[in-house]
């Protein structure tokens, strides 16, 4: 498990030395819904700062529209800074480093300077207008789980429970007939709820305590037994999708330094992963 937190931080470190190499340029972007994000592996000090653009330029360059990663490494105070000066679905201006190819195989840029929001890129406005047009419905109905709200570019929401707690549902609606379908998913999940719980509980316990244990104990903290790991466990929300499959994404605190726990399958194939996410 070392092995691969050590490769996984060599090429991480690889890419950065790629960037650091690169000019600097002026670049304007439309930063995604998730805004801000932010990782951290263990025995860092520093945070990756994450942030992806929807569509983007380079100086007075043409707009391009496929997605691209701006990172940098800050300390805490810089990505609190950050966070609270740049919001979600909105057009940046920043100074960045910029490569032709890097070792991860798509768009990275090397944040230098965030300079502004910027208002007076009218080919940005209006990309990031038609990004937030909604295509469907803007709410559909179920008699059994209620009201679910469109979210402007392929999600269905609404506020359920499980397991008689309180959880976010997300149906993926690419297609015009996904909504049904991964209602049909949602309906079998929830018809057999107390199996499925126990599963994906006793599933993301069997995989990440050991990763736990071995190499996220905290200065003074002890091992974790599997009840002292699923208490920890928050369901925040699930997402499901038309051809099965489903996602169930955990609130852990610090147990894993701030990131989630994602556990991932499909009605066909039963539980199939589970991560440390975010």
């Amino acid at each position: 498990m070392d092995d691969i937190f050590a490769d996984e931080t060599q090429r991480e470190q690889q890419l950065y030395d790629q960037l650091a190499a690169c000019p600097v340029f002026e670049m304007t972007g439309i930063v995604s819904a998730s805004g801000v994000g932010e990782s951290k592996s263990p025995g860092q000090q520093l945070w990756s700062l994450l942030i992806t653009f929807d569509a983007w330029r380079v100086g007075s360059g043409p707009v391009r529209t496929e997605s691209i990663t701006i990172r940098r490494k800050v300390s805490t105070h810089e990505l609190r800074t950050l966070k609270n000066a740049i919001g979600a679905k909105t057009v940046i201006k920043i100074r960045a480093r910029v490569p032709e190819e890097n070792i991860f195989r798509r768009p990275q840029a090397l944040l230098e300077e965030f300079i502004r929001i910027d208002s007076t890129d009218s080919e940005l406005h209006d990309y990031l207008t038609e990004l937030q047009k909604p295509e469907k419905p803007v709410t559909r109905e179920d008699d059994f789980f209620g009201t679910f709200i469109f979210d402007g570019s392929e999600w269905y929401a609404n506020s359920v429970k499980w397991n008689g707690e309180p959880v976010k549902l997300s149906l993926s609606v690419e297609g015009p007939k996904d909504f049904d379908l991964a209602l049909k998913v949602a309906h079998a999940l929830w018809g057999d709820e107390t199996l499925w719980n126990e599963r994906i509980r006793d599933y993301a316990v069997q995989e990440l305590l050991p990763l736990k244990n071995e190499n996220w104990l905290h200065e003074d903290e002890t091992e974790l037994s599997p009840e002292q790991f699923r208490n920890r466990m928050t369901l925040e929300f699930i997402t499901v999708c038309p051809d099965g499959s489903f996602e169930w994404w955990f609130d852990v605190g610090d147990m894993f330094l701030g990131h989630f726990i994602e556990v991932d399958g499909s009605l066909s194939e039963g539980l199939t992963a589970a991560a440390i996410q975010g």
